[in-house]
């Protein structure tokens, strides 16, 4: 603890420093940077989304809300993942670079950040730079199941952005497939004049966490004010966290967590692994008094009970599975965030000809990320064989030196088979990501007379590579383990005798790990390919009511994806064994199952037309109808391999009186199957199930009291099907709203949405299949083709004695196929309240508060569920389908608000969020059935700055910080690292400090 305090101690006197020691370069600025214009208030600004009419005041008009340079200053975010998660509106952040172990190699690890707004899952919000699409991340992972895509939104700087702009509206009829749940553009400045540089430098209380960040913007003219040049610059680093920093993160055994608790002592909280360094073997004859009747035995410190034959070293052989106290705390050994270097560069060129106008963009960005992940362990399907002639085998042959005696073994040995061990003596796998994608856009606007008209090309691509240092061949270490020397590996020497739950005191050779040591790559590639062509006239016709605006467009877009795993993945490398020479299993990568390359690309062909037409105006001086305005759009798109689909939307804004605006619209939208989810072949997971058969002979046996009750999980490798024949997912939307304006510095909006999504692309899911299995069995139909199990053993024979049901081995595979699913239902209400007080003695204040509440989301259930559902009832959950509120991830209640103020050159801003509780169901009390509450959560960043107005230091700016003020502590849960991190924080309090200068 002492040299913790000193350490932040001195890492405060080193951000001070340097604060102040940087202070004298800012000397050096030629031109006081211009002050920037007051914001307008929200009712009265100009934004890109919401219409392609130009310059239409959509803000208020629709349910639009503006991220501006004031409300970025006081959310201090250093990545736009900080920023959206500002947002209410968003759900769980799902691609987030830090929960990633479950899919380990078949997730988005890097720095990744989706977007998820109304909480219907990424890949349904659209995101545009400017106006126009961004290109899909490379990485996907699943989401309920199924493999979604998602624009990276690290890809975004978090300097120079002007705005963010939020649509809280379905908008497919305006920009095409995505924009489900509404559409977010970020604005950039492509209009700075001058020469601005910053940095940043900062710590985390709780961890070991450093921050460091640097940036340029610039922005210069020529050609006698006819060509501009923007630049903007930018890089952050962070260091990583292991997970053993933090005392929730770092236990894989959370018991403790609860001992105070309806749950205490339940066995979900403990997460340590069954894989461990104590191998678990089965003998291919039983030895009597050795293993158990199906020849199952493991290594075992001599010092616990159960012990039945000794070995060397203080080891011994245990008959049965392995106990839960020698269960490997696998937390212990790998990070929790990984270490990322980030670089974002943006240049804009534009140039004046007279009539009409050229503008381009270019980007690019790169990260890397780093992090260490757990030892191998193996998977279920791809056990070894250890012959009775390999070296360090204790049933081996007549002669073997490690034979134990005092058995009846037979003289030519016997025949093992590794079935769990965790190769603990081979380290840590170090995880490298680098993220890639460049961004080139050119094009022209203009107008002919009271026509505005925009056309652009576009071509945008992105790259991951993802290498795992030190994974292990399971051909190699099949070798590696049969060999007749004492250069074989040896599984039987066990772990840790002073401590059984963690590394691993009696490793083998560096020789002998190296020889089957590998490295592991995926590399993925996305592209985008667009242009289009836009035109917009704001004064069509002239009604009584005003001037008709309408747009027009036309677009073109081909996106591809290609996915290349390393040949040890893909099967063209097979894991091959070194005793019977045959294929064992596809993957030759211990502790990965299969996944095939897979490639992709389609050609989307599209025209839009939209109306904005004022029926009523304040001038006709109708009675209760101070102004009504219609907004009419509709869109078609063509796609070449999922058809062809139209979708119109209607909005109307209705002004009773100047201070009260009613809203409505009602939309149609869709979105297309992204071309994973039609292209791969197959794609094989490591799922965890519960097997209802065995818990209902532990039920019948008296062991336990229900199904409920049942803990009894299984690894399974669940096969999941491409289809080409999916059909896009449409839905149908609808919101209603008002904002009131009391006073002219007072707005409040509220806006209730509801969105029906149908033919949602999914599959049934491993815990659903498992359980139907279960109820197909109970009818007496056998079981379904889909779940495959292994023959059943002599102890799943004696497990079932007494039971009354038939013997039947354990699930090792279950089979399931991309569909179009049911109906899933969301909705909710949205609150805004923006208040800018009028000028005070002490300064200017702005403050700005925005909430969302989620009423409904609720997934139809399928006649496979109706059937699980009307046999088992409720003591058997069924996995994402049915009330989906407040369960994993889906608080009812989000909120976000700032308040900052301004006076003579000084700055001070807060920023607060709250997320509301939920509950966990993956935990479930045995008792009551009642799932574990995940606690709410609130955070809260302040910041003071000052931005010096005379002298050599006029336009510089020193800023101190703090992010998370009140050290909030994420809520607990039974997560990977104790925490949801696709909603919160482990970040503790976090102190910086930044400079910026101005030239």
């Amino acid at each position: 603890m002492l040299l913790s305090a000193r350490s932040h101690r001195l890492r405060a006197s080193l951000l001070i420093t340097s604060c102040l020691a940087a202070l004298p370069l800012a000397a050096h600025a030629q031109d006081t940077a211009p002050a920037p214009a007051p914001d307008d208030a929200i009712a009265n600004e100009i934004v890109v989304v919401g219409s392609q009419i130009k310059n239409l005041k959509t803000a208020g008009e629709l349910p639009v809300s503006v991220v501006s340079d004031d409300d970025i200053s006081a959310i201090a975010p250093t990545s736009a993942a900080d920023l959206l998660q500002a947002l209410p509106a968003n759900g769980t952040m799902n691609f987030n670079g830090t929960d990633t172990v479950s899919g380990g190699v078949h997730s988005a690890r890097g720095d990744v950040a989706s977007v998820n707004l109304r909480s219907i899952g990424s890949g349904n919000t659209l995101v545009l730079l400017n106006g126009r699409r961004l290109v899909q991340h490379p990485g996907t992972q699943t989401e309920d199941s199924v493999p979604v895509s998602t624009v990276n939104m690290n890809t975004l700087p978090v300097r120079g952005i002007k705005r963010m702009e939020v649509l809280h509206d379905g908008a497919s009829a305006i920009y095409g497939s995505d924009a489900v749940a509404g559409v977010i553009n970020t604005v950039l400045d492509d209009s700075f004049e001058g020469l601005r540089v910053g940095g940043e430098l900062g710590f985390a209380e709780n961890t070991d966490k450093m921050k460091y960040s640097a940036d340029l913007q610039g922005g210069w003219t020529f050609n006698e004010g006819r060509t501009h040049l923007s630049l903007a610059l930018s890089y952050y680093e962070a260091t990583k966290v292991w997970a053993s920093e933090l005392d929730y993160a770092g236990a894989s055994d959370r018991r403790g967590f609860v001992a105070d608790t309806p749950f205490a002592g339940d066995l979900s909280f403990d997460n340590r692994s069954s894989s461990t360094p104590w191998g678990q073997f089965t003998a291919a004859n039983a030895v009597p008094g050795l293993t158990s009747s199906g020849g199952v035995f493991h290594i075992q410190p001599g010092s616990m009970s159960g012990c039945s034959g000794a070995l060397s070293d203080g080891l011994c052989i245990a008959d049965g599975s392995l106990q839960r106290d020698l269960r490997y705390d696998i937390n212990s050994s790998r990070t929790m965030s990984p270490g990322i270097k980030r670089g974002n560069a943006f240049a804009f060129i534009t140039h004046d000809f007279g009539d009409f106008e050229f503008y381009s963009e270019l980007s690019y960005y790169r990260a890397r990320t780093d992090e260490y992940r757990g030892e191998s362990s193996i998977l279920s399907s791809a056990r070894f064989n250890i012959s009775r002639d390999a070296y360090w085998n204790p049933l081996g042959a007549a002669g073997n030196p490690n034979r134990v005696s005092g058995f009846d073994i037979p003289e030519e040995g016997v025949d093992l088979t590794l079935t769990n061990y965790r190769v603990v003596d081979a380290g840590l796998r170090h995880i490298r990501v680098d993220n890639d994608s460049f961004r080139l856009l050119g094009g022209f606007r203009g107008a002919w007379g009271n026509w505005d008209w925009d056309t652009a090309g576009l071509y945008s691509e992105a790259t991951t590579k993802d290498v795992t240092f030190d994974r292990i061949s399971n051909t190699l270490f099949s070798q590696a383990l049969n060999r007749t020397d004492a250069s074989g590996y040896n599984p039987f020497n066990g772990g840790n005798l002073a401590n059984p739950n963690w590394g691993d005191a009696s490793v083998n050779s560096p020789e002998t790990i190296d020889s089957f040591l590998v490295d592991v790559s995926r590399y993925a590639k996305t592209t985008l390919a667009l242009a289009d062509f836009k035109v917009s006239n704001g004064s069509l016709l002239s009604l009584p009511g005003g001037d008709v605006g309408i747009a027009l467009g036309v677009e073109w877009r081909r996106t591809s994806f290609s996915e290349d795993y390393d040949d040890r993945l893909d099967g063209t490398t097979n894991f091959i064994d070194a005793v019977t020479g045959e294929m064992i299993n596809q993957s030759d990568i211990m502790g990965s199952s299969v996944a095939g390359d897979a490639s992709g690309s389609r050609n989307v062909y599209s025209a839009f037309t939209e109306l904005a037409v004022p029926l009523v105006s304040r001038d006709m001086d109708v009675p209760l109808v101070r102004a009504l305005n219609l907004q009419l759009a509709g869109r078609f798109e063509h796609y070449s391999d999922v058809g062809s689909v139209f979708r119109p939307k209607f909005a109307a804004s209705w002004y009773p009186f100047d201070q009260l605006q009613i809203r409505g619209s009602y939309a149609e939208g869709f979105r297309a199957p992204n071309l994973e989810q039609l292209n791969t072949d197959v794609t094989t997971r490591v799922s965890t199930v519960i097997d209802y058969y065995a818990c209902q002979a532990s039920v019948n046996k008296g062991d336990i009291a229900s199904l409920g009750a049942c803990a009894g999980n299984d690894r399974v490798e669940e096969r999941r099907f491409g289809n080409t024949q999916l059909k896009p997912e449409k839905n149908a939307s609808y919101s209603i709203g008002a904002v009131f304006t009391p006073a002219p510095r007072w707005t409040l909006t509220v806006d209730y949405w509801h969105i029906k999504q149908r033919n949602l692309v999914g599959i049934f899911g491993a815990e659903n299949i498992a359980a139907l299995d279960y109820v197909s069995r109970l009818q007496g139909n056998g079981g379904l083709s889909g779940v495959h199990r292994a023959d059943p053993t002599a102890d799943d024979i004696a497990f079932y004695q007494g039971s009354g049901l038939d013997p039947l081995g354990e699930m090792v595979q279950i089979d399931d196929i991309f569909t179009n699913l049911d109906t899933r239902t969301s909705a909710g209400i949205d609150f805004g309240l923006y208040y800018q007080p009028p000028e005070t003695p002490i300064g200017s204040f702005d403050i700005k508060f925005n909430a969302s509440y989620l009423d409904k989301a609720y997934q139809g259930l399928s006649p496979q569920a109706q059937q699980i559902q009307s046999v088992l009832g409720a003591e058997v959950p069924l996995e994402a389908v049915g009330d989906l509120i407040e369960r994993d991830g889906r608080p009812k209640w989000q909120a976000s608000g700032t308040l900052t103020w301004k006076k003579d050159g000084w700055a001070a801003g807060l920023f607060g969020r709250y997320v509301g509780s939920y509950y966990d169901t993956g935990v479930v009390q045995d008792e009551t059935n009642a799932y574990w509450k995940v606690d709410d959560w609130f955070t809260m960043n302040a910041y003071l700055q000052h931005t010096f107005q005379e002298g050599a230091l006029s336009g510089s700016r020193v800023r101190f910080g703090v992010r998370n003020l009140l050290d909030s502590k994420p809520p607990f849960l039974d997560a990977t690292y104790g925490y949801d991190a696709s909603l919160a924080s482990a970040e503790g309090r976090f102190f910086y400090t930044s400079i910026q200068a101005s030239f």
